[in-house]
């Protein structure tokens, strides 16, 4: 990233990149971060026993300085980091005349994201790989 530091830019990342320090080192050099996180990378203990008791729709969320950690439930519980957004939510068109309201960092989350995340979105709705026991096949396939 080094030629896109200390220039207000906003990265979108894959859970597989963030965390709290990350996320703190990236805003001393002026690079603003947004993305899902995984639980073990740096939530505090009551954010994630809390976020387990969570009812569909209801979020939860902790500051450290500008760094916002955020989960909400929909259908599986979501753990956000960013240092674009605060904890607001919006509303969110679903289908004709259905409204749901969102964080507005995962509005947004799914907005912009791109590559790995939409790949593997893809990739989930339709399996091209049939299971089967000889090697051939799925070299084939």
């Amino acid at each position: 990233m080094e030629p896109y530091l200390d220039q207000n830019y906003h990265v979108y990342q894959d859970n597989y990149y963030n965390h709290v320090t990350i996320g703190e080192t990236l805003l001393s050099r002026q690079v603003r971060v947004c993305g899902t996180t995984r639980v073990n990378r740096g939530l505090p203990p009551e954010m994630k026993n809390k976020s387990q008791s969570l009812k569909r729709g209801e979020t939860t969320f902790r500051r450290k300085g500008e760094i916002l950690l955020q989960s909400w439930r929909d259908t599986r519980v979501v753990n956000m980091i960013s240092t674009i957004h605060d904890s607001t939510m919006v509303d969110v068109p679903r289908r004709i005349e259905e409204v749901k309201k969102n964080p507005i960092c995962i509005f947004q989350y799914n907005m912009f994201m791109k590559g790995v995340d939409r790949a593997d979105q893809y990739l989930s709705y339709y399996s091209l790989l049939r299971k089967t026991v000889k090697w051939p096949k799925k070299v084939a396939f």
